[in-house]
């Protein structure tokens, strides 16, 4: 009896023993089980919330606002378009007005016919639907031409005569023994000075004692002029000199001037300016003895004068 008891119990302990490495194993997996459910949820979660961040509905824009697209990098003359040229921007809608572009369908088939400024609206006065052949060309209006004069520091203003300013042109030349001097053109933009247009314009600055090659002080300059004017620069080229009179940024109207200038003309107003020399006249009352009659006679410096 007892040995059948022991026996036993030797069983039950050998079964115990092989049950425990098996425990250790579901213990183990148990853990890992946890540990990746943990993560999966994690991962979960974590998606969810970008989903839920990449579904929010958009704010409402600002009212008063328009949609508009603007430049993203400046746009030279001539250049055509495309999407990733342009961003979209809200603008208020008082200074949004019908020549705005407000969508990229407006701009397509169109070429910039002027610069486009980066993050500036856009003017549809600056397109064109013809494709310029370069960017001077694409800056001329119709009605007016581009005319380029030989100029050196003296006449270009030691160079501040550059592409984009206003100038007047004047006319040097001898006329009746006479050195005289005219504008024959008022309020002419400078489209480029020595090939170099307003976008262009170089950043290097002008050399001391520069020559004619020199990018500070260009040899030639472009202007934009009317016709008419374009042949009166032309012509006054042949027969005389040209020089350039800078105007200031804000002076776009024409200068009310008569006549051309000359050398009489510097000492016109000192002229003007001088008092005319003071007369010593003498009053004498006669009476002639035979009528009676009173006579006046004046004299000066012993001299009668007859007026």
């Amino acid at each position: 009896m007892f040995q059948k008891r022991g026996s036993f119990v030797q069983k039950r302990r050998r079964r115990g023993d092989s049950l425990a490495p098996q425990l250790v194993v579901l213990v183990l997996v148990f853990f890992v089980s946890v540990i990746g459910i943990a993560a999966v949820l994690h991962f979960t979660s974590g998606s969810s919330n970008a989903a839920n961040m990449a579904v929010q509905p958009t704010p409402l824009p600002d009212p008063g606002t328009v949609e508009v697209i603007l430049p993203i990098a400046n746009i030279q003359p001539g250049s055509g378009f495309q999407p990733q040229m342009f961003k979209r921007d809200r603008k208020p809608e008082e200074v949004v007005g019908p020549e705005v572009v407000r969508s990229f369908d407006e701009l397509k088939g169109m070429y910039a016919k002027g610069v486009l400024v980066a993050n500036r609206l856009i003017n549809r006065d600056f397109l064109t639907t013809l494709q310029p052949v370069n960017a001077l060309t694409a800056s001329i209006p119709p009605g007016y031409r581009a005319i380029a004069i030989p100029v050196d520091a003296t006449s270009s203003v030691e160079g501040w005569a550059q592409a984009g300013v206003r100038v007047d042109v004047v006319w040097v030349t001898e006329f009746g023994g006479r050195n005289t001097a005219a504008v024959v053109a008022h309020n002419a933009k400078v489209l480029s000075a020595n090939r170099r247009t307003e976008a262009q314009r170089g950043v290097s600055k002008s050399k001391q004692g520069g020559q004619g090659g020199d990018e500070g002080i260009p040899p030639t300059v472009t202007l934009l002029l009317s016709v008419q004017d374009a042949m009166k620069v032309r012509l006054a080229a042949l027969h005389g000199k040209l020089g350039l009179v800078l105007r200031g940024a804000e002076d776009t109207g024409s200068v009310a001037i008569s006549g051309a200038f000359n050398e009489s003309s510097l000492y016109q107003q000192e002229n003007n300016n001088v008092r005319a020399p003071t007369r010593h006249i003498t009053v004498v009352r006669v009476k002639d003895p035979k009528t009676g009659r009173e006579e006046i006679l004046k004299f000066e410096r012993g001299q009668r004068v007859k007026e």
